[in-house]
């Protein structure tokens, strides 16, 4: 289901409002221009998630998609998901278009509203055909914020304080490793890796 900002309530749309114009400036103020945002609207619950997309840069190898609205979505219990998402990709997208990590992601995000309990990290999600097939990581690893600024990692926003989760898509066997050895022997095997964590393509 699609939903504009109009459907949404007056007092939506002004948290909303807020709320995007506090990400937005950490987020521009971190990372420069988005190139494109697309919407993420489901009329039933409220649901109005934002995806931006901040190209890497001359500075900065790593290209960002990022939410806002993520945190103020309900899932079906009545709890709010209460944390913004950022995945992290090489400059080349993993070797697939921006309109497929968006597809992807939005997938990812729904799949997350509907059916996870909650926001506890760390969180896996393991292989999946949603993925792109250009991908060898199709599993996906939910955690703290890592490798950026951390003012980034908890905002705060009112009296509200809004964790940046960091989006990371994992292969089959390291969401196994993480299952079965816990999060401490995944950081262990990415230091001893000669591929980048956001590497989607890594083997």
């Amino acid at each position: 289901m699609r939903m504009s900002y109009e459907q949404l309530s007056k007092e939506e749309r002004f948290s909303l409002d807020i709320r995007r114009t506090y990400l937005l400036g950490m987020y521009m103020n971190e990372w420069g221009m988005p190139e494109s945002r697309i919407v993420l609207s489901k009329t039933e619950r409220s649901i109005h998630v934002e995806i931006y997309y901040f190209p890497a840069t001359l500075q900065s190898e790593i290209s960002r998609f990022v939410t806002v609205g993520l945190s103020q979505a309900t899932r079906p219990t009545g709890e709010r998901v209460s944390a913004e998402w950022m995945l992290a990709l090489p400059s080349d997208l993993g070797g697939v278009s921006v309109a497929r990590i968006n597809t992807y992601l939005a997938d990812i995000i729904t799949h997350h509203i509907e059916n996870a309990p909650n926001s506890d990290i760390p969180r896996v999600m393991k292989s999946s055909p949603l993925a792109p097939t250009e991908w060898n990581a199709t599993a996906l690893l939910i955690d703290e914020l890592r490798g950026e600024n951390e003012s980034l990692e908890l905002i705060h926003i009112g009296q509200e304080t809004i964790p940046l989760l960091w989006v990371i898509p994992i292969t089959a066997k390291e969401a196994d490793l993480i299952l079965e050895q816990g999060i401490e022997e995944f950081d262990t095997h990415v230091e001893s890796s000669d591929y980048s964590i956001i590497d989607p393509q890594r083997p």
